[in-house]
């Protein structure tokens, strides 16, 4: 399989602030595009929401799925639609909408193109000194590029993917792996190498 993969260094992240507290930049596509400027197929970024009531940036040409790490919030979209998120919940909503939070908290975001990227989240949790096995993508999907990103959101783990992608993350690390051909299925190993639980964060984004 023919794929490039980085690990980028909690150390290594951008970091700014917004209305409603801190931002680190995780990853953008392409590498070169500003968060600014509003050019990007995708881009993740865990915020902290420091204000009891924020107001997010609105962002039209953008999908976003929002979970929570640390804490609960609650989502209120345009006087419409209202969610409430525990820890490691998510939601996924238009970037277009007036959303207004409730609550502080540590959150994992994944901003998607509009009609040129799609994707998904979801969190691992591995037990000290355990092992867990995983497949994803289990199907093959229509865009040309498909990249994984793993956020070792709490403790210090291994990655194994595929058998021949190993990788020592340690807390707070990125590791971004892409394809550039169509693949079906990718098996991932996850080793908790520490003494307390592993929380590790996955997104899937198809472009």
């Amino acid at each position: 399989m023919l794929c490039d993969y980085k690990v980028i260094r909690k150390n290594d992240f951008k970091k700014d602030v917004w209305s409603g507290g801190t931002t680190t930049q995780l990853a953008i596509f392409p590498e070169n595009e500003l968060y600014k400027d509003r050019k990007f197929l995708w881009r993740l970024s865990s915020a902290t929401v420091e204000q009891e009531t924020s107001t997010f940036t609105p962002l039209p040409y953008y999908n976003r799925i929002l979970m929570i790490l640390d804490g609960k919030i609650e989502l209120n979209h345009s006087d419409t639609e209202i969610i409430n998120l525990n820890a490691f919940d998510q939601n996924e909503f238009d970037g277009a909408n007036q959303t207004v939070s409730k609550g502080k908290v540590v959150d994992f975001n994944l901003m998607m193109r509009k009609g040129k990227c799609t994707g998904k989240v979801k969190n691992i949790n591995v037990p000290k000194g355990s092992k867990i096995l995983t497949n994803e993508i289990n199907g093959f999907y229509t865009y040309d590029n498909y990249t994984l990103a793993i956020y070792n959101y709490k403790s210090d783990a291994i990655i194994n993917i595929g058998n021949n992608i190993i990788q020592k993350l340690y807390q707070g690390d990125l590791f971004l792996v892409t394809y550039k051909e169509q693949i079906s299925s990718l098996r991932i190993e996850f080793e908790n190498t520490s003494e307390e639980d592993s929380e590790i964060i996955i997104a899937q984004i198809f472009y």
